[in-house]
């Protein structure tokens, strides 16, 4: 081969090599660019990625599903609030109110009557309630059974608006269940609040407040409630009025700590056929034996020198049952048709089961010698009959007035001739004696 050839030869392979150098860098080049880019997008591919699976997987949100949604729009129209005034008269402004108390109250029938606690409007001679909208509007007391801390007002005014509630059944729930209350905590500034919690316990019947004469199984529930709360609506997931809310325990004499979580409401069916007979008749028809009474320490059974634990008959309506059935003064209540009774809560909560004209057994202790040491200071006062209130001790509540540790009523009495002064001593023996008794309509 001639020396020229080899050098074009030589020259063309250098230049095929470059050109392959060249072009290699190049795609060196846009690998480099390209994978930077691949680099920077791979992290959202793979979040949007993950996002996309996870979403699959647990389902995105579709409607808030809460009850109490359902249950405060169902009844926004039937629960209101309670303003308790007192009303004087000045010389210089004329007739003014004093507002003495706030609380919540349940439109319980149709014409503008509503449900709330007696212990809200107790002290007051002149009344509000707090519409759905706003307003306030004149109310009359129809009816009120302190026996059992329910009254009923009716307004005039804008009562076409109000919507009564539906009447659910608390014996339906379970512990667990959810309830929603709703009222004024705090009085109109906080009006138509509604919280939500769960039955925590059914038939409270220990729960004696002072602020009821009966025994009462309440429901216990963990919904919030506080001041202004009372007489308000406690209600099952599908806005059924199950309760009153009545008491809030916020600890006993005994205790420094302080409770949450601890409400209690009337259950409807103790409240709604009282609010019945408020409306029908103004008061509540109950039956009574005809005595005065209070409650008696002692063993469980009788012993010759000592009364068994009992109600006291501290005097006897003339001519009324019990007299005519023989009762006296200082006889020992034991038990009402064989059912053994120790107070005068559980005396009459039971004799609220008859009806006015039902005949009973009384059970009574009476023993041979009673004598009774006068006191310089009658402690027990005016006894009441046994629908009289008494202090009972620890109380519950929340409301308009205090109802703290010690509160009490004293009841009106239907008589007070031969009420006991001073400290009874008795001996001699005792005679066990039933007694048939027909109730008569109390007054």
């Amino acid at each position: 081969m001639k020396r020229n050839d080899i050098r074009r030869r030589n020259r063309k392979a250098r230049r095929n090599t470059g050109i392959t150098l060249f072009t290699a860098l190049m795609l060196a080049c846009v690998l480099a660019v390209g994978g930077a880019f691949a680099l920077k997008a791979a992290p959202a591919a793979l979040n949007a990625s993950a996002e996309a699976a996870t979403e699959a997987q647990i389902g995105s949100p579709v409607i808030d599903t809460s009850p109490a949604i359902y249950v405060a729009e169902k009844n926004a129209n039937s629960v209101v609030g309670i303003i308790t005034n007192t009303q004087g008269w000045d010389r210089s402004y004329g007739v003014q109110d004093r507002m003495l108390a706030q609380g919540s109250g349940v439109v319980i029938a149709e014409g503008g009557y509503v449900l709330t606690n007696y212990h809200v409007i107790e002290d007051g001679n002149a009344f509000q309630v707090l519409m759905p909208s706003g307003d306030k509007v004149d109310a009359s007391i129809v009816g009120t059974d302190s026996n059992l801390d329910l009254a009923v007002l009716q307004v005039s005014e804008q009562a076409d608006t109000l919507v009564p509630v539906t009447i659910g059944s608390s014996s339906a729930m379970k512990v667990g269940s959810t309830v929603v209350a709703i009222g004024n905590p705090g009085g109109e500034i906080l009006a138509n609040t509604v919280t939500q919690g769960i039955i925590s316990a059914l038939e409270r019947s220990s729960m004696s407040g002072s602020n009821t004469t009966r025994n009462v199984d309440y429901i216990q529930h963990d919904a919030p409630i506080n001041s202004g709360n009372s007489g308000g609506g406690l209600f099952d997931y599908q806005g059924n009025l199950i309760g009153i809310n009545t008491l809030k325990y916020r600890g006993s004499y005994y205790s420094s700590g302080s409770y949450e979580g601890l409400g209690f409401a009337i259950p409807v069916e103790t409240a709604y056929p009282i609010a019945q007979q408020l409306i029908q008749y103004g008061k509540v028809i109950r039956p009574q034996i005809g005595v005065t009474v209070r409650d008696y320490e002692g063993p469980d059974e009788p012993m010759n020198d000592y009364a068994p634990a009992s109600i006291l008959v501290a005097s006897v309506n003339e001519n009324g049952p019990a007299a005519q059935a023989g009762m006296k003064q200082y006889d020992f209540i034991t038990a009402i048709d064989g059912q053994r009774v120790t107070t005068k809560r559980e005396l009459t909560t039971l004799l609220d089961k008859y009806k006015p004209g039902d005949t009973v057994t009384v059970t009574v202790v009476r023993y041979n010698n009673v004598t009774v040491v006068p006191d310089n200071y009658n402690s027990y006062g005016n006894y009441g009959n046994y629908y009289g209130s008494w202090p009972f001790g620890f109380g519950f509540g929340f409301g308009g007035d205090n109802y703290g540790y010690g509160y009490g009523n004293n009841g009106n009495g239907n008589s007070n001739s031969g009420s006991t002064s001073g400290t009874l001593n008795i001996g001699g023996g005792y005679t066990t004696i039933d007694l048939n008794i027909t109730l008569e309509e109390q007054e």
